[in-house]
C-alpha cells in the first residue's frame, strides 16, 4: 500500500465534544424558559449560531456569545447581568474542563502511522484546541497539527499546498459531512465518514453521492483495515 498522508478531525472524531455542547444547550434553555419555551429557546439559540458563525467562528467561545446575544433577543434586552454571567461561567466551565479522547482513537492513529503521514487538521479557537492537543499528547503520534477557522475546499487546498501533498494522495477521517467530508471531496481527496452520536446542527447536511472515494465506518478502530480497502 502506498504511502498516503491522512487527516484527522479532532472534536467527535478523536476526543468527545458535542455533548457537552449540548448539556450547555440544554441550560440555556432552562434560563431562558421564563421567556420562551425550551423548543423556541433551542431555535433562537440555532438561528444566533447560524448567523454569528462567520463573525464569530467555532468553539466554546462563539458559543457563549451566540448564547448571550439570543438571550438579548429573546428577553427583549431583559436579561440580567447575573444571568450573562451564568452563561459566561458555562464557557468556563467548557474550556476547563477534560478532554476526553473517544475510545481506540490514539492507538488507531498509531496503527495508521505505521503506514502514513499523520496529521490532525481541526477547526475551533486556537488556544482551546491546543490545550486538548496537549493534554492528550496527540502531537507526539503526529506529523503536524493544524487548527484551522474553517474546514472548507480552499482550506484544505491550501493546508496541503502547504505540506506539499497531492489531494489525490490524501484522506481525512472525521465525522462532520461539511467540515470533514463533502470539502476534501470537491478537491479531489478520499474521505472516511465516522458519525458520532450527535451532531451539531450547523453540521448535518445529506450524504455525498456516492463514490468509491469515500465511504462510512462504525467505530474508529475499523480504519487500518478500511484504508487498505480504500486506497487499494
Amino acid at each position: 500500500m502506498a504511502r498516503l498522508t491522512i487527516g484527522f478531525d479532532a472534536d467527535d472524531t478523536l476526543w468527545h465534544n458535542e455533548g457537552a455542547f449540548k448539556d450547555i444547550e440544554a441550560r440555556f434553555a432552562a434560563l431562558a424558559e421564563r421567556w420562551v419555551s425550551p423548543a423556541d429557546a433551542n431555535a433562537a439559540l440555532m438561528s444566533h449560531d447560524r448567523q454569528r458563525v462567520a463573525t464569530y467562528g467555532f468553539g466554546v467561545k462563539a458559543k457563549a456569545l451566540s448564547m448571550i446575544s439570543a438571550a438579548i433577543d429573546i428577553s427583549a434586552g431583559t436579561v440580567s447581568t447575573a444571568e450573562v454571567a451564568t452563561i459566561l461561567n458555562w464557557a468556563d466551565e467548557l474550556l476547563h474542563a477534560d478532554t476526553d479522547l473517544i475510545e481506540g482513537a490514539l492507538d488507531t492513529i498509531d496503527a495508521v502511522a505505521e503506514h502514513h503521514d499523520v496529521m490532525v487538521i481541526t477547526k475551533g479557537d486556537l488556544h482551546h484546541q491546543m490545550r486538548r492537543i496537549e493534554a492528550t499528547r496527540i502531537a507526539a503520534h503526529v506529523c503536524d497539527v493544524e487548527v484551522v477557522a474553517a474546514k472548507d475546499a480552499s482550506t484544505y487546498a491550501r493546508v496541503l499546498r502547504r505540506h506539499q501533498v497531492e489531494p489525490a494522495r490524501f484522506v481525512m477521517v472525521g465525522n462532520s459531512i461539511p467540515s470533514d467530508i463533502a470539502p476534501v471531496l470537491d478537491i479531489g481527496g478520499r474521505v472516511v465518514h465516522v458519525p458520532y452520536a450527535v451532531t451539531w446542527d450547523l453540521e448535518i447536511a445529506p450524504d455525498p453521492e456516492p463514490s468509491p472515494r469515500w465511504c462510512r465506518i462504525d467505530d474508529i478502530r475499523e480504519l487500518p483495515e478500511t484504508l487498505k480497502e480504500l486506497v487499494t
